[in-house]
């Protein structure tokens, strides 16, 4: 590490592992050796004050447990953790950030390392992966943040009709209507009134939400070429828009990546009563068979068990693929499931590690004929970071243009569109420093391209299980992509739009990009103008599996058999535990779940925070009294009064009159007129 020549409040930690070792070749690894230094060595990237130590040895039991510090893991936490009369624990299974996990550029980075990514791959797909044997690659954050430390940063909310849906078919309580203001809760938008709208966003909260400090030309020229294909011209798909490409906002400031842990739990990382036990891997939740309570759990760490009690109530925020597993290993699940492994029943849960959903898409290559590929991080680019936190190394190139469109598949209104593209290349990853002069442009190769054409509302379901009973193995994760037909259609219609996009007069004249020559030669019928069977063969080899897992703990009323838990997040039948993470999303969000997640946990908070600041005297059994008893609709009804009542006015998340909130209505899906008043925003892909 080169220290800076400010003096930190606080000394900086070396924090790792190095993004350096993540490149390859010699001059690439000093080159990107001394440009990690330098930048592990800034004040505000490593921010040094503001880390959170790990409790080698926690207490012997807390007010609240929470398994997972990820995207959802740090918000309830650090939420929880607010009120100074409650001992919170957080068990994470990796470390802390990284110190290089802040620069923007460096996305990818902790992908595919032990240390830092889960490392899981799918079961063999029959119909999607086969360049790659059919094992599709889901990389998950194994560290603070979770994936919010290793993704795209993208702030995209879903549709309203996403969470009107949920509403009608039993998640009572999460109509747009009522989720909308758990979005503006977390949200600090540093662009309102330049490009976006306050009437769709707020300030003031935790989460830092912006469009990156830079953007390769070519992405603005991609904007340009939509607007001449007639999609409209639009700067923020939260808002009015619901279609259309652009520059995304996303979670950073300052030039650099914003993760949950760095907005929820570095402001509380001197509290009392937080405490962080890292590579402690959660693995189950002890609950009392007679009484079906809660009473501890299970972590592991350095190979060794360790058990900490529950005095009010467990949590997992462990994600969608690992949060099913720990439930079946707590004796909570499909009693088929559990009679196979010999676990004990607790609670017969036939939902649990069921209705996995993922978007999944098709990666199209393209080439820039007329554009050399010269190298995006040099050293000029690297001294504008470090002196300005500005230029490529502040953004993810053109992973952050990003579109949304309606194929003929679309629901009918067009605003839920059904096909999302995301972007890559000009990336300002490893780099050997060097530049290129302009009389070797000729020699040098052409510039490459990657359009991946995204189904946004897949029907396809699939499902996660147990391996083993060893918590230290990945589960069984079977997606069942292109089971169902629909997706393998909206992506043929998705791919001819990318065609015509590169084939706009802009793209054509100033780039000469065509369809990479040599891309996609197992399949027939390829060219400037492919055929569908082309376009169904490349999207079954190049498929673009997208990491937007969710499903697998199904939120609904106990009347679904397939709900795993209740409107608030409790487990059915069980008392104490709660689900709060996107594995209760019951369908998937038409966009990036990023930020849907922030607010599922919010939400989770609040209900908790409802549940045992109001009621902190009811007793936990017996009779209870008309407040206390443990319906669906009571503690709706007790967060709805909370959250009105004790929220701070002044944000405008806390008046309601102004944002035409008809709460009348809320629970009333007998009325026509239930899922919003008229004049309600409505937001765009998540």
């Amino acid at each position: 590490m080169i220290r800076s020549a400010e003096t930190c409040e606080c000394p900086i930690r070396e924090i790792g592992p190095a993004m350096a070792d993540s490149c390859s070749g010699h001059t690439v690894l000093l080159f990107m050796t001394v440009l990690e230094a330098f930048i592990n060595g800034r004040c505000d990237l490593a921010d040094p004050c503001n880390r959170l130590d790990n409790k080698d040895n926690p207490d012997d039991d807390y007010d609240f447990v929470v398994i997972g510090g990820g995207t959802a893991g740090s918000v309830v936490a650090g939420r929880l953790s607010e009120n100074p009369q409650w001992k919170v624990l957080l068990l994470e299974a990796g470390g802390d950030e990284p110190l290089s996990s802040s620069v923007p550029a460096w996305v990818t980075a902790y992908w595919g390392r032990n240390d830092t990514d889960w490392m899981y791959y799918t079961e063999p797909q029959e119909k999607a992966c086969l360049a790659d044997g059919g094992k599709c690659y889901w990389p998950r954050g194994k560290l603070l943040g979770g994936c919010s430390t290793i993704n795209g940063m993208m702030y995209m909310r879903g549709h309203a009709a996403d969470y009107d849906g949920w509403a009608v078919n039993g998640a009572y309580g999460w109509s747009w209507h009522e989720v909308f203001p758990y979005f503006l809760k977390s949200e600090d938008n540093k662009e309102i009134g330049s490009g976006v709208s306050g009437q769709y966003h707020n300030t003031g909260g935790p989460m830092p939400v912006q469009r990156f400090r830079h953007a390769p030309q070519f992405a603005h020229d991609v904007v340009a070429a939509s607007i001449e294909l007639g999609f409209p011209p639009t700067g923020d798909l939260n808002g009015e828009s619901t279609t259309g490409f652009t520059l995304a906002q996303a979670f950073n400031e300052g030039g650099s990546r914003y993760t949950t842990s760095r907005g929820f739990l570095r402001p509380g990382a001197r509290r009392a009563n937080l405490d962080v036990v890292f590579n402690a891997l959660g693995s189950k939740v002890v609950v009392d068979p007679n009484t079906k309570r809660v009473t501890a759990v299970e972590y592991i760490k350095n190979g060794v068990t360790k058990t900490v009690k529950v005095n009010k109530e467990a949590i997992l925020s462990a994600g969608t693929l690992n949060s099913p597993q720990i439930l079946l290993l707590s004796g909570i699940g499909p009693k088929e499931t559990l009679n196979k492994f010999n676990i004990p029943i607790i609670q017969d849960l036939p939902g649990v590690g069921q209705n996995l959903q993922n978007h999944v898409g098709v990666k199209l290559d393209f080439s820039l004929m007329k554009e050399p590929e010269l190298p995006v991080l040099d050293w000029a680019a690297a001294m504008d970071y470090m002196l300005k936190r500005e230029g490529p190394l502040s953004s993810t190139g053109m992973s952050q243009l990003t579109g949304m469109v309606n194929s003929k598949y679309a629901p009918a209104g067009g605003r839920q569109p059904d096909i999302q593209y995301f972007f890559g290349g000009y990336y300002a990853s490893c780099s050997d420093g060097n530049t290129i002069e302009p009389p070797q442009y000729a020699a040098t190769e052409r510039r490459n391209v990657m359009i991946a054409a995204i189904a946004l509302q897949p029907r396809s379901r699939g499902y996660i299980t147990l391996r083993s009973t060893d918590p230290t193995e990945p589960p069984i994760m079977q997606p069942n992509y292109f089971c169902d037909d629909h997706e393998m259609n909206v992506l043929v219609e998705a791919a001819k739009i990318a065609y015509r996009l590169a084939n706009t007069a802009i793209l054509r004249e100033k780039y000469g990009m065509v369809p990479t020559p040599g891309y996609g030669d197992k399949c027939p019928g390829g060219g400037p103008n492919p055929t569908d069977e082309y376009l169904r063969c490349l999207a079954q080899y190049h498929t673009a599996p997208e990491n937007h897992q969710v499903g697998t703990c199904k939120m609904g009323p106990r009347s679904d058999p397939m709900a795993v838990v209740d409107p608030q997040l409790k487990v059915h039948g069980i008392e104490g535990l709660r689900v709060i993470d996107a594995a209760i999303m019951p369908t998937i969000p038409t966009g990036n779940t990023a930020a849907p997640t922030v607010m599922v946990a919010e939400r989770g908070a609040e209900f908790i925070r409802s549940r045992h600041q109001m009621y902190k005297h009811r007793p936990v059994s017996g009779l209870g009294n008309k407040f206390g008893d443990n319906s669906e609709q009571d503690d709706a009804d007790h967060n709805r009064w909370h959250f009105t009542n004790v929220a701070n006015k002044e944000h405008k998340w806390g008046n309601w009159k102004d944002k035409n909130w008809n709460w009348d209505n809320r629970r009333n899906e007998q009325n026509p007129n239930w899922i919003r008043n008229p004049n309600t925003p409505i937001a765009a892909a998540s």
